[in-house]
């Protein structure tokens, strides 16, 4: 039982990383070492956080590969855990165990005021009730029921192509007295696959006649899905819209307000899987055909988020940024996230960065370094998090590498 429970556990990760190979989360390099997708960040990094700031610097040309990927949960640490962790563990997870994990590889082009991106796309959510929660990491016990009721999960593994524009119109930022004004857009067009996850019913271990251990209940999970490269299959399609406000104050302070990911992807015709536990084979078994496309429209909207930070000039060689932002998933889940960092360049050729994060649904802080290497018109980025994990109290992996030619 503790075996199936943790492969539905992992069966969003395993739709995430599988539907396609090329699936990405919306960060960078950069904002992985600093920790956040902060608003004021300029650049091509400023497409995960800020497309009103993409343009916002003095280069006319970019061209930069990337790669990321990270795994989180808000329930399970990298140490040994004992009865009483265990204990203090679930007291943290009384709403459900979270996780996900995410993955990309994409190339952006950068000329003048636009810019053109290429890349996958992924994201995936899962919320397992808290007898899931407590059979992963306590095990089961003989006679007492497990509530599947409340568990589940959606995501989506996409191919996304975008394009930003941004403009800087002079007579309002000359009315406001701002030494720069940005206002930007960016359009995504959207194909791939979506899929959910619903669990519900009670699962009960217990005893047979002849002192056997076995499974019983009503406990059952629902898978449903498209697969784009199916025959008869459809491909989920959509649209999104970035918006966001650049401005630099002065040479010191600088503000950044963003709307991300208003969109969503649709599909008619799908594929659903019902495991139902099976006591003649003891095991969950898939009822139905899966080979069979269903008349049946799926829509997974895009984590909304809503951005706003700062950014000072500390020094000549230090800056200060601090960001709020607040998503919205697509089966109700809410995140609030704090953050605050900070990019060092004493050495010009090897700009420093780390950051802070607290996000309340993982209910965790987070560490984040990286570091950048500078050598005339080429660049290469390298972020990690989270670094909690060298004091054995991490939940979360995080790593991306970018390279870039920039001038």
């Amino acid at each position: 039982m503790l075996k199936t429970i943790l492969i539905m556990s992992c069966f969003l990760l395993v739709l995430v990383l599988t539907f396609d190979n090329d699936i990405e989360a919306a960060s960078s390099a950069k904002t992985i070492g600093l920790g956040d997708e902060f608003a004021t960040l300029v650049g091509a990094d400023a497409l995960y956080g800020n497309p009103g700031a993409v343009n916002a610097t003095s280069d006319r040309f970019t061209f930069e590969f990337g790669l990321a990927g990270s795994l989180w949960n808000n329930l399970l640490v990298n140490e040994y855990i004992d009865e009483e962790m265990k204990d203090e563990l679930l007291a943290d997870v009384e709403d459900g165990f979270l996780g996900g994990g995410e993955s990309n590889t994409g190339l952006k082009v950068i000329l003048g005021p636009v810019a053109i991106s290429s890349e996958g796309r992924g994201v995936g959510l899962f919320d397992l009730s808290y007898d899931v929660a407590e059979l992963l990491l306590k095990g089961n016990e003989i006679d007492k029921p497990y509530d599947l009721n409340g568990s589940i999960g959606s995501g989506a593994a996409y191919g996304d192509l975008g394009i930003n524009f941004s403009i800087s119109p002079e007579s309002l930022k000359e009315k406001l007295d701002l030494k720069d004004l940005r206002i930007g857009l960016t359009y995504h067009h959207l194909t791939g696959a979506i899929f959910s996850l619903e669990g519900d019913g009670t699962t009960i271990i217990t005893y047979d006649e002849e002192g056997d251990p076995v499974v019983r209940g009503d406990g059952y999970f629902v898978a449903k899905y498209n697969e784009p490269d199916g025959i008869n299959d459809s491909t989920a399609t959509g649209s999104a819209f970035d918006f966001g406000v650049y401005a630099n104050l002065n040479d010191k302070y600088s503000l950044g307000f963003s709307v991300m990911n208003l969109g969503a992807l649709t599909v008619d015709g799908i594929h659903e899987v019902r495991y139902e536990y099976n006591e003649v084979t003891e095991e969950f078994e898939e009822v139905g055909d899966s080979e069979v496309v269903k008349d049946e429209e799926l829509k997974y909207k895009l984590p909304a988020i809503i951005r706003l930070g700062g950014k000072m000039n500390w020094t000549e060689d230090i800056d200060l940024f601090a960001d709020y932002s607040y998503t919205s998933y697509n089966d109700g889940q809410k995140d609030h996230k704090f953050a605050t960092a900070t990019e060092m360049t004493w050495l010009k050729s090897l700009p420093l960065r780390t950051g802070i994060s607290y996000s309340t649904l993982e209910k965790d802080f987070d560490w984040s370094a990286g570091i950048g290497l500078d050598l005339w018109v080429f660049e290469a980025d390298l972020g990690v998090s989270d670094l909690m994990g060298l004091f054995n109290d991490s939940k979360e992996v995080e790593g991306a590498l970018n390279l870039k030619i920039e001038f």
